[in-house]
């Protein structure tokens, strides 16, 4: 029996409660379907003392009514409920509302002697509180009653104390908890003010700090209300837009009938608006998405802050900043917010919104949408609001699953939104509480003596079991059952049939039994959340004791080995840490399963929660961290750290990535409990930097760890653990650069000592250490960096904080400067790399270091520059120069790095020739300068060409500058502007000589033709520019015409761009009118105001002059033009554009008379000195507004970088691998080294010990802690655990079933006989007639699965790309399920192509920009700065081809546009992991 997700619907819910309905109403729907007749004694008591006292007290309004209103709250639940269902007539809900009204009135208490008559007012609020929570009709009466003013006149009174008024509050916070009470608070009646309008007076008057929290908490409530009424707006304003459209033929699309219905023909509905066309209904316009993503996001802001803002406080509490011990009993604001979202039909709306395709296909939509449900089903209550209106539900899934196919389909992730499967787990958890929700009621309807295995038991339990078969549904039903009680279902099943209850035979055979044995050990075997735990361990051992014989409770006994007799406190952190240390040699085998769990504890007892806005932070944590130091916590997490790290180092040089699903489960829990309790110790130690931490054992355990784990991701994008893996190493790495004391004199001693240094030279050095961490290494270091500048932002960001960004580079690129050599080093080994990936994270690198501040930008700049040089002077002297495949790859980085800001004023910096020692710059710029004139034939020449065209293309744009125009005042002139982003005035002839040079020569190629077309398109926007190209026209007249000539002979449909560019070029430098385009016509330009207008022009007669020769006029080269145009423009209707700008400019040089040569009476701009590159990154624009993010950008920063062409064929290099062998491999000894990773087991005695290495000696880790005030640290002499644990020794291959502590292979001998064999050893050498000789480890027991061994690494399965070994990422091919259900999770991302990966920007996007040290990197690109700013003009038709990254276009030979994706999965070519070999 197969499962199949799909073919699930929700039912209605059984015997949990509705999330949002108040007690009042569940009791009244339980004794309905009880019926009346069923017995009930609680309830009738109630409700005849409750009839007793309204009868008693009609009159009397004394001491003894004040009593009666105290009692009567705790009878109205079971009494007035009873009272409601058999004696409708009476109306006793009517007496109580006029009672509660005459105990809130101020008159009536003041008759009341003192003290009783704040008892009476204090019963009155409780009173509300209690007949509010009675449905609809208990609000309806007390609104007419008019409970709201008697609640405000009691607040406005004059003398009220506070704790009263934190009643009242109550009280009204009760009321509005229902939205009839709510609509009625935010309205109010006529004439009169609003609640809340009231509300605000009463907070804005001098009240205690306490009444004002109270207060603000209800308006909070309020905002919630309205911020949902406005989505619920917008959401029936488009679906009356789209059912309006001719696509959508079902008539009635309105949300609340249309949709709760569920439609069999809705599939198809959502097929078609999904291929209709998105322009039909783009009458939504993008302002009100923008708005609708804003509200969406808000509600999840709100939901997630509710806890601490939307809850009134215990009355004893007090809103301080923190708190040490305080009431835990808090108000659950969840049932109240889940009823606000029911009235609004929120899940319908959502559902709308993913099948209305232009909303569906906005990323911002389905991420504010997902974020909402996915924080909905965090929680049991969440989960029950899904189960609740499962109709919605049921579509709504069917909605998400629909994208999530899509993207399978096409093989590619989409923008990263539901790439994390979300669908599909949503769906697997509200599955997964439907069968417990069926467990539950079964336990209700059957007696002990019915059969054991009732089928309806059984078929629930297995599709529990079923869903647990794929990974996400694994995580689905550990996350499900950790929630609450819901684990309790399967226990009382077990104790139910354990040996007590049922004899010892019964209970062996019972199916339903070990059904529940082997979810509760998956359960516990998945879930990080061990809170269930606490109340579950004692139960569970006790099953486990009581039954050795079953094997799966012998291994749940193992993993809650270390709860036995543990209470979840502060005070158990030594003992569990000592568990720790005991097994930590049995870390990752079945004997150590344990240790997992007691990291688990650890990180729920100690770590704090992630902190949320407005809440109070806890005291007890600080106690918590103090104990894991006093412990010895932090050695002990690192030596889990390199134990786990030497285990998973040897599989991982084979690929195998984590081994079976529970391996993976285990690996990854471990990895981040230990990060997450490190990160907690190491923040609170280096917070105040008044301690340093120089135990270097954490990053350097860190990287190792980040290079298993984070750098070779299966489907090409790391999932969502490993992402939070690779953001807490980050953390954790970006902790050491808080641990610097301030008040220390900073000097170069100092600096290249402290925390933050001596981190980044261990992360620096580990680059260069081994070749398969040079990408892992480039990742982290790229991670670590500040984001370049400016930011885009869509408000204004604060000048403290611009400082806070700016200072934070400089303090980077000072503690980087000390790591100078490292840096050099690493740029001048990678510079010549033919493996894209690494060549992509290089130039990532060089951007990002470059941007902190202009020392670090000069000394890459000299680097890279430094290796052209030297590369360009190897050739000997009389020879001429040759141009290698290096010197390709070194211009090519130089033209990445001169697309952006930092890195071209650095250039420009070097190559001016004015600073002392520097003149070596200028000359090699002359050099290639000379290359471009005379470009060669040769393939390598041209693309260098190329590559320097470009490069001077982005030296010549004025827009690529630090300081970019705005148009606030008081910003730079345009000469100024000019001066420091333009070359100076010797280089910028030299450059335009070089550009019509390169016009007039016949060899230039068509790409390197178009560049320099668009750069001279560049220097005519302005005066300083158009008159250096003149004086270059002076002196190359023939250059315009001979481009011409070219122009028209080479036409075709493909050279149109350049034909059209130099057409653009000519009318530019006609007109004197600012020219704000240099796009097509038809492009919309706008004109930014801080370009001013150019003065200088070239008139019609002088470009006559120098479009002729002596042979043709320019007229008849243009009417060829105009033919050949028209002769294309039949098959292609684009180049309309370009026959009209033809037959335009070709009139204007006919009307022009007779050709003129160019005057020379222009004044030549001249422009200031520019400033020192320090006082540019001073001053430099920090940030750039947008209305909107951009588009562009954002997808340069979630599209991995695609390596589209990689041509191998041009770099392929002759080695003599033996010679190599001899010279690096001497002593290597292929049959020890063999031996010894995969025949020695883990603790065989031909195997060394690696926990040698770990033993601490008496030193302990405060030695790596010093005061920074005592800077006198000396380092222990040659410590013990500093030196690595040796590498590779990890188990060669884990998850094989063998049992790693074998007491018979292990016995010692006593005796002289030759030893004793096993009998599988013996049976098996029998087979083979092998007898082992003495000495040699015994083999391990062949395994129990197929053995094909492959080529490679002996997986079976497909090895393209980086598949998969089967589909799941198991060591061997896994047992035939039960079931063939189909593991989708396991072919994700087929976009992965050979070797293109660059994990470094994944899609979560991550870190605010508030502290502005970190977030996802856009992948930067030499289109100009367009990357960061919203430009002026059209870029797109300015830079080098299409929008693709830069890398991709860098590489390749061509300029032409990329594409955004590489084909399906079709051509996965070589192995993902072989540039790491």
């Amino acid at each position: 029996m197969t499962y199949d997700p799909y073919d699930r619907e929700l039912v209605p819910l059984l015997y949990f409660s509705c999330p949002y309905k108040t007690t009042f109403e569940i009791e009244i729907s339980r004794m309905k379907d009880q019926g009346p007749d069923k017995e009930n004694s609680g309830a009738i008591e109630a409700s005849v003392k409750l009839t007793e006292l309204l009868d008693l007290y009609r009159e009397d309004r004394g001491a003894k009514w004040v009593t009666a209103l105290e009692e009567i709250p705790s009878l109205i639940i079971k009494g007035l409920s009873y009272l409601q269902l058999k004696n409708t007539k009476q109306d006793s809900l009517g007496q109580l509302v006029d009672w509660t009204m005459q105990a809130l009135n101020l008159q009536v208490a003041l008759r009341q002697p003192i003290a009783l008559n704040v008892r009476q007012l204090k019963a009155g609020t409780k009173l509300v509180s209690s007949l509010a929570e009675c449905g609809a009709q208990g609000v309806t009466g007390l609104l007419q009653a008019g409970v709201i003013s008697g609640l405000f006149e009691l607040l406005f009174a004059d003398h009220v104390s506070s704790s009263l008024k934190l009643n009242a509050f109550k009280a009204l916070d009760s009321v509005i908890s229902m939205t009839e009470g709510m609509e009625a608070f935010l309205r109010g009646r006529q004439n009169e003010k609003s609640g809340y309008q009231k509300l605000l007076e009463l907070i804005l008057l001098d009240q205690t700090v306490r009444v004002v929290t109270a207060g603000s908490a209800i308006l909070q409530k309020c905002h919630f209300y309205e911020v949902l009424s406005e989505i619920k707006r917008l959401g029936d304003h488009l679906a009356e837009k789209t059912s309006s459209l001719p696509n959508h033929s079902e008539p009635d699309h309105d949300t609340d009938a249309g949709l709760e219905r569920t439609n069999p023909e809705y599939e198809n509905e959502v097929e078609a608006s999904m291929d209709m066309d998105l322009l039909e209904s783009s009458n939504i316009s993008e302002g009100e998405i923008e708005r609708l993503i804003n509200l969406l996001e808000e509600v999840f802001h709100l939901m997630e802050t509710a806890p601490h803002t939307m809850i009134q406080q215990p009355v004893k509490s007090f809103p301080t900043m923190a708190r040490i011990t305080g009431p835990p009993e808090r108000d659950d604001p969840y049932p109240v917010l889940f009823r606000y979202l029911h009235s609004h039909h929120f899940l319908e709306l959502v559902t709308l919104l993913l099948s209305i395709p232009v909303t569906s296909a906005h990323p911002g939509v389905l991420q504010a949408t997902k974020d909402v449900l996915k924080f909905l089903a965090q929680s049991q209550k969440g989960l029950l609001f899904f189960m609740s209106e499962y109709e919605a539900t049921n579509l709504l899934i069917r909605a998400l699953c629909h994208f999530y196919d899509q993207d399978e389909e096409e093989g590619l992730q989409s923008d990263g939104v539901i790439d994390d499967a979300f669908a599909l787990w949503l769906q697997d958890s509200t599955q997964t509480l439907q069968c417990i929700t069926e467990l539950f009621s079964h336990f209700q309807r059957c007696t002990a003596s019915e059969e054991t295995d009732h089928s309806d038991l059984l078929g629930t339990l297995h599709n529990l079991y079923l869903i647990t078969f794929n990974p996400v549904g694994r995580s689905a039903v550990g996350h499900v059952f950790s929630l609450e009680k819901n684990l309790q279902s399967l226990i009382t099943l077990m104790e139910y049939y354990s040996k007590e209850a049922l004899g010892d035979s019964k209970s062996k055979k019972s199916v339903a039994y070990n059904y529940a044995c082997i979810l509760i050990l998956v359960v516990v075997q998945s879930s990080s959340d061990v809170q269930m735990l606490e109340q579950h361990a004692a139960s569970l051992l006790k099953l486990c004791k009581a039954d050795e014989n079953n094997a799966k409770l012998q291994e749940l006994g193992k993993w809650l080995e270390p709860l036995k007799n543990l209470r979840f406190e502060i005070n158990c952190i030594p003992n569990l840490i000592e568990y720790v240390k005991q097994n930590i040699d049995n870390l990752m085998t079945p004997e150590g399963v344990g240790l997992t769990t007691a990291l688990r504890v650890l990180c729920n007892v100690a770590c704090p929660p992630p902190p949320v806005e407005g809440q109070q932070k806890d005291l007890k944590w600080n106690l918590a961290v103090i104990q894991l130091f006093s412990a010895e916590g932090m050695d002990t997490f690192i030596r889990v750290l390199q134990k786990l790290n030497s285990i998973l180092t040897q599989p991982w040089r084979l690929h195998v990535n984590m081994g079976t699903t529970l391996h993976r489960v285990t690996t990854i829990s471990m990895a981040r409990c230990t990060l997450t309790l490190l990160k907690t110790m190491l923040t609170e130690l280096l917070r105040g930097g008044s301690f340093e931490f120089k135990d270097m054992r954490v990053p350097s355990a860190l990287v190792t760890l980040h290079m298993l784990l984070c750098s070779i991701p299966l489907s090409g994008r790391l999932d969502s653990d490993e992402q939070k893996i690779q953001n807490d190493i980050i953390d954790i790495l970006l902790t050491f650069t808080q641990g610097v004391n301030e008040k220390l004199t900073i000097s170069e001693e100092t600096l290249a000592n402290n925390t933050w240094s001596l981190m980044l030279k261990e992360v620096l050095s580990s680059i260069l250490k081994v070749p398969e961490g040079f990408f892992s290494g480039l990742i982290l270091l790229s991670e670590l960096l500040p984001l370049p500048l400016p930011m885009q932002t869509t408000q204004v960001i604060e000048p403290h904080d611009i400082s806070v960004a700016l200072n934070t580079r400089k303090l980077w690129s000072m503690h980087l400067h000390v790591q100078a050599k490292l840096l050099q080093e690493i740029v001048r080994s990678f510079s010549g790399t033919t493996c894209q990936p690494i060549q992509h994270m290089l130039r990532r690198i060089c951007v990002q270091l470059c941007d902190l501040a202009s020392p670090t930008a000069l000394l890459i700049m000299r680097t890279v520059l430094d290796l052209i040089v030297e590369d360009l002077q190897s050739t000997s002297e009389d020879k001429e120069k040759q141009y290698t495949s290096q010197t390709t790859r070194l211009l090519a980085l130089l033209d990445a790095l001169a697309s952006h800001k930092a890195c071209k004023l650095a250039i420009l910096h070097l190559i001016n020739g004015t600073i002392k020692g520097d003149e070596r710059y200028a000359e090699i710029f002359q050099d290639l300068l000379a290359l471009v004139r005379s470009p060669g034939d040769s393939v390598i020449r041209q693309q260098c060409v190329e590559y320097v065209t470009s490069i001077l293309q982005s030296l010549c744009d004025q827009d690529i500058a630090l300081i970019l125009p705005s148009s606030s005042e008081g910003s730079i002139s345009e000469l100024e502007q000019l001066s420091n982003s333009l070359p100076n005035k010797e280089l910028m002839t030299s450059i335009c000589d070089c550009l019509l040079a390169t016009l007039a020569n016949s060899e230039s190629s068509y790409n390197c033709l178009l560049t320099c077309v668009r750069t001279m398109m560049f220097l005519a926007e302005h005066d300083y520019g158009l008159f250096h190209l003149k004086s270059s026209l002076r002196k190359n007249s023939s250059a315009l015409h001979s481009l011409l000539k070219r122009v028209v002979s080479t036409f075709s449909k493909d050279t149109g761009e350049l034909a059209s560019s130099f057409l653009e070029f000519m009318r530019q430098i006609l007109n004197s009118d600012t020219i704000g385009c240099c796009g097509d016509d038809n492009g919309l330009m706008e004109v930014e105001g801080a370009h001013t207008s150019r003065t200088m022009s070239i008139n019609a007669a002088e470009l006559k002059q120098l479009l002729q020769s002596k042979e043709e006029s320019p007229e008849n080269l243009f009417l060829e033009l105009e033919k050949l145009v028209l002769e294309h423009s039949k098959d292609d209707d684009n180049l309309d554009s370009l026959l009209d700008s033809v037959v335009g400019l070709k009139q204007m040089l006919e009307s022009s008379g007779d050709p003129l040569p160019l005057s020379d009476q222009d004044v030549e701009p001249v422009l200031s000195a520019p400033e020192s590159l320090q006082n540019l990154f001073n001053n430099r624009t920090a940030y750039v507004l947008a209305d909107v993010m951009d588009d562009q950008l954002k997808s340069m920063w979630f599209t991995p970088f695609q390596a589209e062409e990689i041509d191998t064929d041009l770099d392929l290099v002759k080695v003599d691998l033996i010679e190599l062998s001899e010279k690096c491999c001497s002593d290597f000894d292929l049959h020890s080294e063999l031996e010894r990773s995969f025949l020695s087991e883990p603790s065989s005695p031909g195997r060394t010990k690696t926990t040698k290495g770990f033993k601490l000696g008496k030193h302990k880790h405060e030695t790596f802690i010093t005061s920074s005030g005592k800077s006198e640290y000396i380092e222990p002499a040659k410590r013990a655990h500093v030196v690595p644990p040796p590498r590779g020794r990890g188990r060669g291959g884990f998850g094989q079933g063998i049992r790693p502590h074998d007491i018979f292979r292990q016995r010692k001998q006593n005796t002289s006989r030759p030893p004793s064999m096993h009998v599988d050893d013996f049976v098996a050498a029998e087979s083979k007639e092998v007898v082992p000789q003495d000495g040699i480890p015994p083999p391990k027991r062949p395994l129990k699965v197929s053995q094909k061994i492959s080529s490679r690494g002996g997986f079976s399965g497909n090895r393209g790309g980086r598949g998969a070994f089967h589909s799941q990422n198991r060591f061997f091919t896994p047992p035939a399920s039960k079931g063939n259900y189909s593991r989708r999770e396991g072919t994700r991302g087929s976009s992965w192509s050979a070797q293109n990966t660059p994990r470094g920007n994944y899609n979560e996007s991550r870190g605010g920009q508030s502290n502005f040290n970190r977030g996802p990197l856009p992948p930067l690109r030499p289109l100009s700065s367009t990357g960061y700013r919203p430009s002026p003009r059209d870029r797109a038709s300015r830079g080098r081809g299409g929008l693709g990254p830069s890398w991709a276009s860098a590489n390749s030979g061509s300029g032409g546009s990329r594409g955004k994706f590489v084909s399906g999965g079709s051509g996965r070519g070589r192995h993902v992991r072989s540039f790491t070999r």
